[in-house]
């Protein structure tokens, strides 16, 4: 049953050839990932914070902690003392 299945594996990645272009976009989005956790560590961090530990821009911050936040990587902690800005940690 397993060899059947590595069968229909193989055939559908003969058959359905990925892009170059999604290749590098998923390489990208894998090693902002791993910057981006890499920042966290074991803190907190509001989107200013992590822009300034990854060198990313603030929209793009925002963008991958929202992505991170949808799909349950990262969480809400707490709001900052002024209330503009919501801290995040990596979910476990």
């Amino acid at each position: 049953m397993q060899d059947q299945k590595s069968q229909t594996f193989k055939a559908k990645r003969e058959q359905h050839e990925v892009s170059q272009q999604l290749k590098d976009e998923l390489k990208k989005f894998n090693a902002t990932k791993k910057k981006v956790v890499e920042a966290f560590g074991e803190g907190e961090l509001n989107i200013p914070e992590l822009a300034e530990k990854t060198g990313l821009s603030r929209e793009e911050a925002l963008y991958y902690a929202m992505t991170f936040l949808k799909f349950g990587w990262l969480k809400t902690t707490r709001l900052d003392d002024m209330d503009e800005y919501y801290y995040y940690k990596i979910s476990k």
